[in-house]
C-alpha cells in the first residue's frame, strides 16, 4: 500500500478553543493539516498548513527537544498515526500524520475556502457533536489535557 507523509496541528487559542476546518473533499470536521512538501521537514509542514487553511500563525508546543551545537533537531510531535485514506485521484492509501500540539499567536480567522469549507474556534466538548472522523474528539481532548505542561 501507497504511504504518504502528513503533518496536522491541533491548535489551542488562549480561551482554551480548539482550531477545525471543514474539509471539502471529506465532508468533515478536521484540525488543519496536509502533506509534507519536498524539502520539508514536518514542524515546518504542520505551521504552512494551519497559516494556508485558516490563516492563523501558531507555534508547536512540545517538550524541549535533543540540543547540540552540531545539528538541528526538530520538534517532536504529540502523536504520530496512521491511517486509511480513500482519495479519488491516488486511490487508496495510507497518511502517516504527525501531530503537534500548537497555541495560535492570533484568533482571526481567514478560512482559505478552495481548501476548507470553513473554519471555526470550537469548545474542546464541542468536537464530539460534528461530523468528525472517529478518533479526531479523543485527540483533541488529550493534546488539551496536556496544553499546561507545555506552556
Amino acid at each position: 500500500m501507497i504511504r504518504h507523509f502528513t503533518s496536522s496541528a491541533i491548535v489551542f487559542n488562549t480561551s482554551g478553543q480548539v482550531l477545525l476546518v471543514h474539509h471539502n473533499k471529506i465532508g468533515l470536521w478536521l484540525y488543519p493539516g496536509g502533506h509534507v512538501d519536498p524539502n520539508e521537514d514536518p514542524a515546518e509542514a504542520a505551521l504552512r498548513e494551519v497559516v494556508e487553511e485558516t490563516g492563523v500563525e501558531a507555534e508547536i508546543l512540545a517538550e524541549e527537544p535533543f540540543r547540540h551545537p552540531a545539528v538541528r533537531s526538530i520538534p517532536p510531535p504529540f502523536a504520530i498515526i496512521e491511517m486509511d485514506i480513500e482519495d479519488r485521484k491516488v486511490g487508496p492509501h495510507r497518511h502517516i500524520d504527525f501531530v503537534y500540539i500548537c497555541r495560535a499567536h492570533n484568533d482571526d480567522l481567514n478560512a482559505q475556502l478552495e481548501e476548507v469549507g470553513s473554519a471555526a474556534w470550537l469548545d474542546v466538548a464541542e468536537v464530539a457533536k460534528l461530523a468528525v472522523p472517529k478518533e479526531l474528539p479523543s485527540l483533541v481532548a488529550d493534546a488539551a489535557r496536556r496544553m499546561p505542561q507545555l506552556v
